[in-house]
C-alpha cells in the first residue's frame, strides 16, 4: 500500500494527482523551484520541498535532488506527472534501485 507520493512535477498535473491521492487517503509531497514557491501545488501538498533554481535543469530535472527529497520525506512512491521525468528510464531505474515505486511504466518498458 502506498502511503506517501512525491509528485515530481508542478501546476495542474500536480494538483490533479494530489486530489486523487487525498481521496485515497495518501499523503503528498510537492517539489518546487524558486519560480514556483507560491504556486497552488506547493500549498495543497501535505509537505513541500524546495529543489532549486527556476531553470528545470537545476530543479525539476535534477534527479539526485528529487531522490534526496523522496528519501528524506519518506515518500514510498513518485508520480512524475507529464514531461520532465515521466519518460526518463534512468529516473525510473533510480527509483527502482532505491525501492521507491515509480508510478508509470518500468524502466525496461521505457527503454524499449
Amino acid at each position: 500500500m502506498i502511503e506517501k507520493v512525491l509528485i515530481a512535477n508542478r501546476g495542474e498535473i500536480a494538483l490533479r494527482v494530489m486530489r486523487t491521492c487525498r481521496a485515497l487517503g495518501i499523503k503528498t509531497v510537492a517539489v518546487y523551484s524558486d519560480e514556483d514557491a507560491n504556486s497552488l501545488h506547493v500549498k495543497q501538498a501535505t509537505e513541500s520541498y524546495h529543489i532549486g533554481e527556476a531553470a528545470p535543469a537545476k530543479s525539476y530535472l535534477n534527479q539526485e535532488k528529487i531522490l534526496d527529497v523522496m528519501l528524506s520525506s519518506g515518500a514510498d512512491a513518485v508520480h512524475p506527472g507529464y514531461g520532465f521525468l515521466s519518460e526518463n528510464d534512468d529516473f525510473a531505474r533510480l527509483c527502482e534501485k532505491n525501492k521507491i515505486n515509480f508510478i508509470g511504466p518500468s524502466a525496461d518498458s521505457m527503454n524499449l
